[in-house]
């Protein structure tokens, strides 16, 4: 919740876009640092310590003031761990105003492009006229086979392991 409420007071600072593309540059100058998110986590140094090594690679990545005093106050509030969760939550508000709709299906084997396609068409049925599909595939062997999609706060397991193991604790209880 105080991400939602941070990424607000961002979005209502500066333009939305540009918002978004300063957040995602600050979450890549923090990637970039081997450790560095460690390091911002670790209660044992001073937030002068954490502004300071922070301060150069904001510089370098160009990351703007407003965005910067964010972090500052963040180190100030011992959120800083919760910066990457910020960038995340404004990722999605973002998305959500372009009209995107993640998805994300796991599946035993890769997925050739036909069934993508059509799993990309039956998705697609149960979106509404301006949204638009953000489909992302992965793998998971221990799926055995199936999948399981992933779409907003929804979660379908159409995959043999949970199918096995559901079997499984119907046939131990006692009849």
């Amino acid at each position: 919740e105080n991400h939602v409420q941070i990424s607000k007071v961002i979005s209502s600072g500066i333009n939305a876009e540009y918002g978004e593309g300063q957040l995602n540059s600050l979450q890549g100058a923090i990637d970039s640092v081997s450790g560095l998110k460690e390091y911002l986590s670790l209660p044992v140094c001073s937030k002068e310590e954490k502004k300071s090594s922070l301060g150069g690679a904001f510089e370098e990545a160009g990351i703007d003031p407003l965005i910067g005093n964010m972090v500052s106050t963040m180190i100030d509030n011992k959120r800083s761990n919760h910066i990457s969760g910020v960038v995340g939550a404004f990722n999605t508000i973002m998305a959500a105003q372009r009209g995107e709709v993640p998805c994300k299906v796991t599946s035993a084997q890769p997925l050739s492009e036909e069934h993508l396609d059509s799993l990309r068409g039956a998705l697609g049925k149960f979106l509404k006229e301006n949204e638009k599909l953000l489909l992302d595939s992965d793998t998971d062997e221990a799926l055995i086979g199936g999948m399981v999609v992933e779409i907003g706060d929804k979660r379908v397991d159409m995959s043999t392991a949970t199918k096995i193991k559901k079997l499984k604790a119907a046939l131990s209880l006692p009849l």
